[in-house]
């Protein structure tokens, strides 16, 4: 690939006889201009995607050799017009070179015999011409790559807003029924204590989960920010089928928990591993007819605690 930021564009030399060739590339090369000699138009199209112009002679254009030329320019890219250099015979009125100009787009007659003068600045001006359209194209390319990423990014919104709005539902059951619990017994100290217990912890989440709404840039880059801490699993299960809880008794499933005898704490962001389990159970309860069984375990496998989520469910495809 060309690099459009430089002056190394090439120039592509198609003339009938060796000799013609080899004496415009010494012309050239003598300028510090780099070309290349193309023994006909098939191999010249082949070089020419990301050449810099094409110097090509009148009688080179004979016969099929213009259409092939003209079929090539026209699948160019939009940014594309690459320059054609058509040295002509005296007089240029041949119809050979008036097919050429209807048909080849970005085309400069030279009229033979041409100074040598005139013939570099013409090669420059058209590489200058064909450099800016490099610029072009790594502009439009830039375009496009911040497209994407802007694309990308809304897309990381839309999924990062869908899982906290379904987050942000969870702890709502567990206030509500708290609510509902502290209403109908209110001089139950222990009743009481329970619900406002219970309500601190919810609350607590969403704090979280609200946090997490306003952190803009955290939205565009769909991540997550993990606050690890050494927690208790009991306590993590315990909140996480907490917020369930109300959804579980609703729809008349059993839970039943099995964990560790033994004390086990993790490393680990309290509220991330409690929306995951959360999210276990919520599906579980959701894809069961009335009356499921849900079981939760837990036990320690080595350094790490393996935690599953089963149901009578209908289960996933595998």
């Amino acid at each position: 690939m060309i690099d459009a930021g430089t002056s190394e564009l090439l120039v592509l030399i198609l003339a009938p006889t060796g000799k013609d060739a080899v004496v415009a590339q010494m012309i050239l090369g003598e300028t510090g201009v780099q070309s290349m000699i193309c023994s006909d138009v098939e191999s010249l199209c082949r070089e020419a995607t990301d050449s810099g112009a094409v110097l090509i002679v009148e009688e080179a254009l004979a016969g099929k050799a213009r259409q092939l030329l003209a079929d090539f320019l026209a699948g160019q890219q939009p940014w594309s017009d690459l320059p054609v250099l058509v040295l002509t015979r005296q007089g240029a009125d041949s119809i050979t070179v008036t097919e050429a100009l209807a048909s080849l787009g970005n085309v400069t007659l030279l009229e033979r015999p041409i100074r040598i003068v005139t013939l570099i600045s013409a090669i420059r001006s058209a590489l200058r011409a064909r450099e800016r359209q490099y610029q072009i194209r790594a502009h439009l390319s830039e375009q496009q790559r911040v497209g994407e990423a802007l694309k990308e990014a809304d897309r990381r919104k839309d999924e990062f807003l869908a899982t906290l709005a379904h987050e942000l539902r969870n702890p709502l059951a567990p206030i509500r029924t708290s609510l509902e619990m502290m209403r109908l017994a209110p001089d139950n100290a222990t009743l009481v204590e329970q619900a406002r217990g219970t309500m601190e912890r919810q609350v607590r989440q969403m704090v979280r989960l609200i946090d997490d709404l306003l952190d803009l840039s955290r939205i565009s880059r769909g991540k997550i920010r993990l606050q690890k801490s050494p927690v208790s699993l009991a306590s993590v299960v315990q909140d996480a089928v907490e917020a369930v809880r109300p959804l579980i008794e609703e729809s008349q499933h059993h839970l039943a928990v099995n964990l560790p005898p033994e004390p086990l704490y993790l490393y680990a962001d309290h509220v991330r591993v409690a929306q995951v389990l959360s999210n276990l159970l919520n599906n579980a309860v959701k894809y069961m007819n009335s009356g499921g069984q849900i079981s939760l375990t837990a036990e320690r496998r080595g350094e790490e605690v393996v935690i599953a989520v089963k149901d009578t469910g209908i289960g996933i495809p595998a």
